[in-house]
């Protein structure tokens, strides 16, 4: 008998493991309950549970307690004073937490951690090692026995790091004026790392590779990608030779594709670490990693796992015997994309030394990654260590959004757009995607306090107040305590160039208007709600588009008599998790009263960098409100579900010091104390 749960989250003030409870028909503190679970132990003796990929997932150490605490309470409680007719055993697997000391700190890391490296003593390099602990795992500390196995399928390995620096020069805007260099790097980036890759691939097929793998996290650029290898002049396979796999593959396409023969047959596979999980392709003898320079902690663990897809058995086409692919000669290639910026009036030479400084970090970082995970030990010439990089340990909410459905919409139309697959479709999806950007931009946040004196920020009135108190030319070094304008409320903090504002105590909503009155409004919202339909009923188009597409015509339709005037669609926020981040100081570059005619409204320029710069302050990934960026007033940004102030706690947490700087932690690797180190 097997029940599984895919994943932990927490679900209406419960989590989803009480779920497995429904196994049983009563619960196990009655007698009833008792009784049913001495019946089942007599036939079932043995559970085993098993959670795999610990690390691969945020809930994951949260999830192992959990699971921990329910199986004692399920078919140890009971039974206390008497002996128990279960035997329980917990299996929990992650390759990637190479030995025992790492996985103890990993799951003891606390309810919330952030993404980090661990840095052990290591035994030095050991293909097997076993040995045994007591380690806590839920509430309590058990007998643990930990298997070690360092190794690598292949007959020889070769590891690349090959770094490409790409010039970018300033030019100018519209206006004449010469570009930031940030604008500079956007606009030329995505060509840059499209010809890098395509270079990575041509090099890897010239030399022969039978089967290449190339990973990155952007499932946009991956379809761009395959049209440049399998179209034009510079065409390097056919398109049947060149296959993508994410999550946005169709699952019974993604299941031709993980699955010989079909598997064995395609010459170059484009994947996301995503989508490369729990599948092995024994004919690759070529895999490429893009480095993210985002998230690097969670980046290298991401590439200590996917470095081991080419692996396990196929056969061979012409005998049909099974061939070992873990016998083939192996290359990886990690592949570094940066740039330098070409510019008279910066200082080469130092600006160079810090990039130098950053490109070597990241070179020892990622190498005692990968030998960490094939030996055991991180191959330092004066440091017997291992080296785990891990991601953030914390549960987050399921919530049902209504700016989620349109994000998701917006995220899968243009992975389509840019997949040859869905040519015909192309123009339909575009014009989705701009009449939605167009139509769903009018968003509100909007939060009621419990108190009804409350100060907040978002009141440009209450942030005015305190900037012209401190700002003006007679205020005073030392300020008087008894101005009410300096008095920060407990729900403001502030990093850096931004203010966050908790608002875990409001009652909040989420808001969409529509002007209904506006013939073009009207106009635009019938052709939106027709494509949509279109989409979602359609047989030609990503089924990883027609739900958010669903969701959106829900969103979107009314009765003809409600468009005549201005309507919104509002939903209630059933969560304590939400934060507003907000610039230090708008009230200096934005004025409510607009000296020209008042009738005329006011839109913030380069919204989408306002934005996404606002929203990296809370969560450096996923979703944040408002999915499409328009401000006709300051710019803010909210992240829902995330205990976002839960990173504070690391500043004043000496574990993460090295964090505050790359040269700290490069010492720390390379150089060698005269005095004994200890970890």
């Amino acid at each position: 008998m097997t029940a599984a749960t895919q994943g932990y989250r927490l679900l209406n003030q419960t989590t989803t493991v009480e779920a497995l409870s429904n196994l049983f028909k009563s619960r196990a503190n009655t007698t009833p309950g008792k009784n049913e679970r001495q019946k089942f132990g007599a036939k079932i003796p043995t559970i085993i549970a098993m959670v795999d990929e610990l690390a691969g997932d945020g809930a994951g150490a949260p999830f192992v307690h959990k699971l921990a605490e329910w199986l004692h309470q399920q078919f140890i409680e009971p039974f206390e004073g008497t002996q128990s007719p279960f035997k329980v055993v917990l299996i929990v697997a992650d390759a990637s937490l190479s030995n025992e000391i790492v996985l103890n700190s990993f799951l003891n890391s606390g309810d919330r951690a952030p993404d980090k490296v661990f840095i052990s003593q290591s035994r030095g390099e050991a293909p097997f090692r076993v040995t045994g602990t007591y380690t806590k795992v839920g509430l309590r500390k058990h007998p643990t026995l930990h298997v070690m196995t360092n190794s690598y399928p292949a007959s020889e390995l070769s590891i690349d790091y090959s770094i490409r620096l790409s010039p970018v020069t300033p030019g100018l805007t519209s206006d004449g004026k010469k570009q930031v260099i940030r604008q500079a790097i956007r606009e030329q980036l995505e060509d840059k790392l499209l010809m890098n890759a395509y270079q990575e691939i041509q090099r890897g097929l010239k030399q022969g590779a039978e089967q290449l793998i190339f990973f990155a996290q952007n499932k946009a650029f991956l379809r761009q990608l395959g049209e440049k290898l399998t179209k034009g002049a510079d065409a390097l396979c056919q398109s049947e030779q060149v296959a993508v796999l994410d999550q946005s593959v169709p699952p019974h396409e993604r299941l031709k594709l993980v699955q010989e023969p079909h598997r064995d047959r395609i010459r170059v596979f484009l994947m996301t670490s995503s989508g490369a999980r729990g599948v092995s392709f024994p004919k690759t003898d070529w895999i490429i990693a893009a480095i993210p320079r985002f998230n690097i902690e969670a980046a290298l663990m991401e590439v200590a796992q996917l470095i081991y897809r080419g692996r396990g058995m196929y056969r061979d086409p012409e005998t049909k015997e099974p061939v070992s692919g873990d016998e083939k000669a192996r290359r990886l290639v990690m592949l570094i994309n940066d740039f330098l910026v070409i510019e008279e009036d910066i200082d080469r030479n130092r600006a160079w030394l810090r990039q130098a400084s950053d490109l070597l970090t990241l070179l020892v970082m990622l190498r005692s990654t990968i030998h960490t995970r094939i030996k055991g030990d991180a191959g330092l010439k004066r440091q017997r260590i291992s080296f785990v990089p891990v991601g953030s340990i914390g549960d987050e909410e399921l919530l049902s959004l209504m700016s989620e459905d349109v994000w998701s919409f917006l995220r899968e139309a243009r992975v389509a757009i840019c997949d040859s697959r869905y040519e015909e479709v192309k123009g339909v999806v575009s014009k989705a995607v701009q009449l939605t950007s167009k139509i769903f931009a009018h968003f509100k946040l909007q939060g009621l306090a419990p108190d009804r004196n409350a100060k907040s920020y978002v009141d440009y009135q209450t942030l005015e107040a305190i900037v012209k108190a401190v700002s003006r030319p007679s205020s005073r070094l030392v300020p008087s305590l008894d101005n009410q304008a300096l008095v920060i409320p407990e729900s403001l903090t502030c990093i850096g160039p931004f203010w966050m504002e908790n608002w875990s105590e409001r009652k909040t909503e989420e808001r969409f208007s529509f002007e209904g009155w506006r013939s073009d409004i009207q106009e635009n919202s019938g052709h939106l709600l027709r494509l949509l339909r279109k989409i979602y009923e359609g047989t030609d188009f990503p089924p990883k588009l027609k739900r958010p597409a669903k969701e959106l015509h829900k969103l979107l339709i009314r009765e003809q008599k409600e468009r005549i005037l201005e309507y919104s669609t509002f939903q209630a926020l059933e969560t304590e998790n939400l934060v507003i981040s907000l610039p230090l100081d708008y009230p200096h570059f934005w004025s409510e009263h607009l000296e020209e005619d008042i009738s005329r409204k006011k839109v913030l320029e380069d919204p989408e960098v306002w934005r996404n710069a606002l929203g990296r302050s809370l969560t450096p990934q996923g979703l944040v409100m408002p999915v499409v960026a328009q401000y006709q007033s300051f710019p803010w940004v909210a992240a829902i579900g995330r205990r976002v102030f839960a990173q504070l706690e690391t500043t004043f947490d000496d574990r993460y010091f090295m964090a505050s700087s790359e040269l700290n932690l490069l010492n720390t690797m390379l150089f060698e104390d005269e005095a004994e180190t200890n970890f």
